[in-house]
């Protein structure tokens, strides 16, 4: 580590050069990662939000909450089996205004019970209540005007809503979600669809995993999640991308040591001359490349971090940090192992041929 360090010291350009091509290839990963979540948040979070553990769906639902139809009759036999820890879960996509004449804005309708455990917490104002026509908004309304003792109009029905409070990183489908009693979700439904039968999409569930009832299917909610429309096909190719970059980047560090390795041959033939062991010539190698990408990296994180808190509150981005140490992790891991070619290069260097003694 020591040979290492008055290396890097003495070159000290050479190696911030790399350091800065490390921190910004690095940066661009972890960014791209924070994107990554920001976008599966976007479809997802608000379910992934509920304090729940299983969902029981329709069985011909394939998994999906809005395609799913329990009848009230199979509520009621799952309220008498799982009793306070099942509650009810309506979604649907809607449109709402800010008045009569303004222009539409998109959101998805969760009806619960506020009464049960689904209930958000608010990061403004105060939580949905049993009264009539209140609503609780996903903080990105704000952005768009609205605020706390406002009345919106339900664009499909007319039913105006009051807005008691604000809950964060409630998002579905990439849309924001409105929290609904289920009495206001179905007093919107029955006067926007004649037909309507009082039913629930689904049946959240906490805890244990109950028998299964005739006509119904209970998933994780791990597997609802994946389910969503979307989900899936978008979190692969992004993160496929993603894990190609780590990789790239950590390849490029081991050219770069390699190339700069490459002129140091003669100084490589001197040190094992004079009797320079290769184990520490090895050491040497593998601090140095240890060192730029453990600091590239710690580098590019603290530049993520104070990036995220600079971004509008618009932009899809999410960090998970045991992610973000796990691409981390990786990265410094395949830097390592991309230094190995620079070590076989020099293991091989003769230090007759490269001080001048070979005559033959």
């Amino acid at each position: 580590m020591k040979l290492a360090w008055k290396e890097l010291k003495y070159n000290w350009k050479k190696y911030t050069l790399v350091g800065i091509i490390v921190v910004l290839m690095m940066f661009m990963v972890l960014f791209l990662s924070g994107l990554v979540n920001g976008l599966g948040r976007a479809v997802s979070s608000g379910v992934e939000n509920m304090r729940a553990d299983y969902f029981v769906l329709s069985d011909d639902a394939e998994k999906l909450l809005t395609v799913s139809n329990l009848t009230k009759k199979e509520y009621r036999t799952l309220k008498q089996s799982y009793h306070d820890d099942v509650t009810p879960v309506d979604i649907q996509r809607m449109y709402i205004q800010k008045n009569s004449d303004s222009d539409k804005i998109d959101i998805t309708y969760f009806g619960i019970d506020p009464d049960g455990f689904l209930n958000p917490e608010v990061s403004e104002g105060k939580k949905l209540g049993s009264g009539s026509a209140t609503v609780v908004l996903d903080d990105d309304y704000q952005s768009k005007g609205i605020k706390v003792g406002d009345k919106i109009q339900d664009s499909a029905s007319g039913k105006k809503l009051k807005v008691v409070g604000f809950t964060k990183d409630a998002m579905y489908g990439h849309t924001s979600v409105g929290y609904l009693s289920t009495g206001t979700y179905r007093s919107i439904m029955e006067k926007t669809n004649p037909m309507y039968q009082e039913s629930v999409h689904a049946a959240a569930v906490r805890g244990a995993k109950g028998k299964t009832l005739d006509g119904t299917k209970t998933y994780t909610k791990q597997t609802i999640v994946q389910a969503i429309p979307g989900y899936q096909a978008e979190q692969m190719t992004i993160k496929m991308v993603e894990w190609l970059l780590v990789v790239i980047t950590a390849l490029i560090i081991g050219i770069f040591f390699f190339v700069i390795n490459l002129q140091k041959e003669k100084e490589y033939g001197v040190l094992k001359a004079i009797g320079t062991g290769m184990g520490s010539l090895v050491r040497m190698i593998l601090c140095q490349v240890l060192l730029i990408a453990v600091c590239g990296a710690a580098v590019a994180a603290g530049l993520v971090v104070l990036m995220s808190a600079a971004l509008p509150q618009t932009m899809p981005f999410f960090l998970v940090w045991n992610q973000v140490a796990l691409v981390l992790c990786a990265f410094v891991l395949i830097s390592v192992l991309g230094s190995l070619a620079t070590v076989i290069r020099v293991s091989k260097i003769d230090p007759a041929q490269i001080i001048g003694g070979d005559f033959q």
